[in-house]
């Protein structure tokens, strides 16, 4: 694939969305005449396919060294979910607005968010990179604030803005010691450098560049797990449910993910400094751990969901403390993917909460978790004995419980005839999952670093995490009704009061005013002070 022809066609892509923002916005005339929705989903698509396929056909040799924007096999996957979940949101969102004002703005800010997603993703340039990462962060702050009459909302979108000006410092100091390390802003190059080093270990840099990468490598750690939403930094993506669905979506689906992408673009950074792999294991690690056990404490569609994200971008980011960056890009598109369905289906789950109710489930007994693990075990088991894997185990262990409890959850409510069909769904899904990480390792990320060695200190951290999740979970349907557990149950449906200092700092920091327009019969308006005492 030629990086200069594909990157200079898909430059054209956030030029395009740019200018078609312009038309779209609320002042213009034309939005509703002329479609323009249509425009921008069709043309971001035929604009896409094209500059793929001729990089494709085109191999050229490049200058890469000199480029502002360059092209690779994991830009050009991440790039592609992108455009695809922004063509089907902008698709959905036509109908979700009917007859609501703020269309025409949600079109605009919507179009310039994914334009900087498409420019931070192709940048090859540091102070490109970090001005398309403040560009994502503006656009979606406007799109949070789409009804400015929701408190939640605006309380949220300003904890947002607070921790998305936290990670771009946290970014810039990153930027500034490479450039002081490697005397260069290009970011093929500082990699170049990186990857050179590699194999003969730190020792190959001199004791400046040794420290200066350190810090960056602990910063660009710090800057993912605040913008992934990692504890504590997590009550903004919980709030921000009171936004409209397509924002949502766009947010759980795609913006979150540039946490993950960053660790992906400056893998050869993180892969050679523990202590950035520590600061991910830790701090997504226990993210993780919590997020998904207030998840199963929570009722509201979109709040699961959110706690879902979060744990989720956790998981992603201790892939690629371990190493596992293949497994961590096809973490990233199926979760934005997922996500996306998710938030745009959320309507029908009332239904799907009412079978479920009828249908009386009933909770899953020792025997079940047992037959489960068993059953399971055996097939991972078969997996990993036929594979040439050498990296750490906490995958295949994490594998191992979420099948068991899948098999588990759905056998104790059927006959025997259903787990061996379960069974088979397992076999062919961890195929799938083994296929496709290998696919990837080979042809999208084949010069990536190599995970962590098995039994690892931080593999061992892991594990010790995933069992820990798993017993917990069964202790919580086991013995749901105890008062030790209601009593857990209650902290964790309070977030583990994580997120209330969090909102009296943003609130003692900027207090935040909010116009509430009233019924009465001289319409007048009121200004509501949050934070003011």
């Amino acid at each position: 694939m030629s990086s200069q022809t594909s990157s200079f066609l898909l430059v054209l892509l956030p030029l395009f969305w740019t200018v078609m923002s312009w038309f779209s916005g609320p002042k213009n005339t034309f939005t509703s005449r002329l479609h323009i929705e249509r425009v921008a989903i069709w043309g971001s698509l035929i604009m896409l396919a094209v500059s793929l396929l001729v990089g494709f056909i085109d191999t050229a040799p490049a200058a890469l060294n000199t480029m502002l924007v360059t092209l690779s096999p994991l830009k050009s996957v991440v790039i592609l979910t992108v455009v695809a979940i922004g063509a089907i949101l902008m698709r959905f969102s036509r109908n979700y607005f009917v007859g609501e004002a703020c269309y025409p703005r949600f079109l605009k800010w919507m179009q310039l968010t994914l334009a900087s997603v498409v420019i931070t993703i192709l940048a090859n340039h540091l102070v490109v990179f970090w001005f398309g990462w403040l560009a994502v962060s503006l656009s979606l702050h406007n799109l949070l604030l789409l009804y400015p009459d929701r408190p939640r909302a605006v309380v949220a979108a300003q904890k947002k803005f607070l921790l998305a000006r936290t990670s771009e410092l946290f970014m810039g100091a990153a930027f500034t010691l490479l450039y002081l390390a490697f005397d260069t802003l290009y970011i093929n190059q500082i990699l170049s450098v990186l990857e050179q080093a590699a194999p003969l270990s730190i020792n190959a840099l001199t004791a400046a560049q040794t420290q200066y990468t350190t810090g960056a490598a602990c910063c660009i750690a710090v800057a993912a797990l605040i913008k992934c939403a990692q504890l504590p930094a997590h009550g903004w993506l919980i709030n921000i449910v009171e936004a409209p669905t397509p924002v949502s979506a766009l947010l759980h689906a795609g913006v979150i993910n540039l946490g993950g992408y960053l660790l992906l673009a400056f893998a050869p950074l993180i892969a050679m400094y523990s202590p950035a792999q520590w600061i991910l294991g830790i701090g997504a690690g226990l993210s993780v751990f919590f997020s998904a056990l207030a998840m199963t404490t929570r009722v509201t569609v979109k709040v699961r969901l959110a706690w879902s994200t979060s744990s989720q971008m956790g998981l992603m980011l201790v892939e690629c403390a371990l190493g596992l960056y293949s497994l961590a890009l096809i973490h990233l598109v199926a979760h934005s993917f997922y996500k996306a369905y998710a938030f745009l289906n959320s309507g029908s789950a009332v239904y799907e909460a009412l079978e479920y109710d009828i249908s009386a489930p009933r909770t899953p007994q020792f025997a079940d978790w047992l037959n489960a693990l068993f059953v399971t075990a055996l097939i991972v088991l078969a997996s990993f004995t036929f594979s040439d894997y050498s990296g750490p185990i906490s995958p295949w262990l994490l594998v191992t419980l979420a099948f068991t409890a899948y098999i588990a959850t759905r056998t104790a409510n059927s006959d025997q005839t259903q787990l061996y069909i379960l069974v088979g769904v397992s076999i062919v899904l961890i195929s799938i999952y083994s296929a496709a990480k290998d696919a990837v390792s080979r042809y999208l990320l084949p010069n990536f670093p190599e995970p962590v060695a098995m039994l690892s200190l931080i593999d061992i951290w892991v594990m010790a995490l995933i069992s820990t999740l798993f017993i917990l979970h069964i202790a919580m349907q086991t013995y749901g009704k105890k008062r030790y557990v209601q009593k857990f149950k209650q902290l964790l449906f309070a977030g583990l009061y994580l997120d209330e200092w969090f909102t009296k700092i943003t609130l003692k920091i900027s207090p935040i005013t909010l116009r509430k327009e009233l019924t009465n019969n001289n319409n007048a308006a009121s200004i509501t002070h949050i934070g003011s005492k």
